[in-house]
């Protein structure tokens, strides 16, 4: 997957829990932010070495 779509992903899916009230503060998503990209920074890295 491109690092685009990715990021595409990502975001689609910050969007979804804002909208289903699963995220409440701008805080609550930084923290999902931060999260998702530390867990997609480890997993490509790991990909990449493979």
């Amino acid at each position: 997957m491109g690092e685009q779509e990715r990021y595409k992903k990502l975001l689609k899916k910050v969007i979804r829990e804002t909208e289903n009230q699963n995220i409440k503060s701008s805080q609550e998503m930084v923290n999902m932010l931060i999260k998702e990209l530390r867990s997609s920074t480890i997993t490509s890295s790991v990909a990449h070495k493979s």
